[in-house]
C-alpha cells in the first residue's frame, strides 16, 4: 500500500505547481471582484464566493498532499528556483496551502462586509 501512495505521489508531483498557479489565479480573480464591488458596487458576490470556493478547495488539497507527504516519510516541495541553473528554492506544501486559506479568508470575508452608504 506504500509503494502505491508514493508512486501516485511521483506522478502527480509535475501537476502540483500548475495547480498552484491557478489557485493564485483564482485568489487573484476574487480580489478583483471583491475591488470592483466596493469600487463600482456591482454585484459581484457570487463571483466573489466562486473564487474563495476555488482557493478553499485547493488549499484544503495542499494541506492534505502535504499531512500524506508526511505519513510517507517524503515531504512534497516545490522548486520556485531555476533548476537549470542550479537554483534550488524549496518551498513546504503547508506553506502554499497556509497562504491560500488565509487568501481564501480574506476574500470570502470581503463579500460579507456591506459597502458604506453614500450620501442621497
Amino acid at each position: 500500500m506504500k509503494d502505491v501512495l508514493i508512486n501516485m505521489m511521483v506522478t502527480m508531483m509535475p501537476l502540483m505547481q500548475p495547480l498552484m498557479w491557478a489557485a493564485i489565479i483564482a485568489a487573484a480573480l476574487g480580489v478583483l471582484f471583491a475591488v470592483a464591488r466596493y469600487a463600482f458596487k456591482a454585484k459581484a458576490c457570487p463571483m466573489v464566493k466562486w473564487s474563495s470556493r476555488v482557493v478553499f478547495a485547493i488549499a484544503i488539497f495542499f494541506l492534505a498532499s502535504q499531512l500524506m507527504g508526511e505519513l510517507l516519510s517524503m515531504p512534497p516541495t516545490f522548486n520556485l528556483g531555476d533548476a537549470n541553473n542550479f537554483e534550488f528554492i524549496l518551498v513546504s506544501f503547508w506553506k502554499v496551502g497556509a497562504a491560500l486559506l488565509a487568501a481564501g479568508l480574506i476574500i470570502h470575508y470581503s463579500c460579507k462586509l456591506q459597502p458604506r452608504k453614500t450620501a442621497s
